[in-house]
């Protein structure tokens, strides 16, 4: 049962970072913050908020998401991915249809 929710949840994140062609696509931003000082800041703003957050770690970066949490709406993806001496930086909500938590957004407007 364990490594099914493993797959299941490497399968919706692997879903998540494929290049999509709908209307909806986020816009790649960059930062000059390390993925650390980046996350870190990202991290404590939710927190603050009391909003639910975690963090899956990739080789060079990782994606934050409230996906799963139960009071998580709407459920978003937030991609920090190192590209050398920037960071790229993208936010988009989980469903394509909905919008992303407006607290979400202004964390990541900040933490850039």
């Amino acid at each position: 049962m364990k490594y099914f929710g493993i797959v299941t949840l490497v399968s919706v994140l692997a879903s998540a970072a494929a290049p999509c062609s709908h209307a909806h696509a986020a816009e790649a931003r960059a930062t000059n913050k390390t993925v650390e000082q980046f996350g870190g800041c990202f991290v404590d703003a939710q927190d603050r908020a009391a909003l639910p957050w975690s963090y899956v770690p990739q080789s060079r970066g990782g994606t934050f998401s409230n996906l799963g949490a139960k009071s998580a709406r709407p459920p978003y993806f937030l991609a920090v991915l190192d590209r050398g001496s920037t960071r790229s930086v993208r936010l988009e909500p989980a469903n394509a249809s909905a919008s992303i938590d407006p607290r979400v957004v202004r964390a990541v407007d900040q933490c850039i």
